[in-house]
């Protein structure tokens, strides 16, 4: 449940939370390094698409609706798995932990993001498959689509913490 839980928190903030509960001092930020290592070599073949947001998101693009990416990821690696799924091109801005002093669940990634489409966020509608990731959203002001009860979602897995 906890994996579910601090989906959309990055890294270094998940390291830190975990130490503390563990009443542990590593170094977070070689911790980050190493988990971003890893990723990188996870992402050769990336995780796979969610197939219902990138149709929506095609269809959206299609009708010239600006669209970006709010991300709790580093940007080079998400940048390179919508790069390498094919889909980097239908987003007019991604955003990533980096842009910004908190990430998810504070709202901070979703309003960089609708400032820098240049659009109100009240105006938006975010996609997201995480809890923490639909409370920044909300928090933004923007609609939410829980996208795991999308026809197509790859697994229900988050079921289990229901």
């Amino acid at each position: 449940k906890q994996f579910y839980d601090l989906a959309g928190v990055p890294i270094q903030e998940i390291f830190r939370i975990l130490a503390e509960e563990q009443g542990k001092s590593p170094d977070l930020d070689a911790m980050a390094a190493r988990c971003k290592v890893i990723a990188d070599e996870l992402m050769v073949s990336g995780p796979d698409m969610i197939h219902p947001v990138v149709a929506i998101a095609r269809d959206a693009k299609a009708k010239g609706i600006p669209l970006a990416v709010a991300s709790s990821g580093v940007k080079p690696t998400v940048t390179g798995h919508l790069r390498g799924h094919g889909i980097l091109d239908l987003f007019d801005v991604v955003v990533t932990c980096e842009d910004v002093a908190k990430g998810k669940p504070a709202p901070d990634l979703y309003l960089l993001a609708a400032e820098r489409l240049g659009v109100d966020p009240t105006r938006c509608t975010a996609y997201e498959d995480a809890e923490l990731g639909m409370q920044s959203a909300r928090a933004a002001g923007m609609t939410v689509v829980d996208v795991r009860r999308l026809e197509g979602y790859p697994t229900d897995d988050y079921k289990a913490t229901e």
